[in-house]
């Protein structure tokens, strides 16, 4: 018994979007990007096809939970020499940036926050 896989020909909206996808994880390689596993919406298998996630589909920022009992501050800048400029409760729910700076993410425009106190929510999708 032979098995053949039927040759399929991309639409030129989906050769766009995997070449976009494509140009994008490259850059992100060359500039020594902070893209993750996490970061990333995985290829989906068709059988004898592999997809790539439509362009526009690698997350930048992601929901986070708050996991520190006294709060969490957030800075003007990516490190504690930076000023206070608010606070986030404990248990609250943010948007953060999924890369991090100095081990902060970004929650704003000069407003960072300390990640060793950011736990990700997986069921809550990612935002590019």
């Amino acid at each position: 018994m032979t098995v053949t896989a039927a040759r399929r020909t991309m639409s030129p909206r989906r050769s766009a979007a995997r070449t976009a996808a494509v140009a994008a994880l490259s850059a992100a390689a060359l500039l020594g990007g902070g893209l993750t596993a996490q970061a990333a919406t995985p290829a989906r298998t068709t059988g004898a096809a592999v997809e790539l996630a439509p362009a526009g589909a690698l997350a930048t920022q992601c929901y986070y939970k708050v996991n520190a009992s006294g709060g969490l501050l957030i800075r003007s800048g990516p490190g504690t020499g930076y000023s206070v400029v608010g606070s986030y409760a404990n248990g609250s729910t943010i948007l953060a940036s999924t890369s991090t700076t100095n081990g902060f993410r970004k929650v704003g425009t000069n407003r960072w926050v300390s990640s060793a106190y950011t736990v990700r929510i997986v069921n809550l999708p990612c935002e590019s």
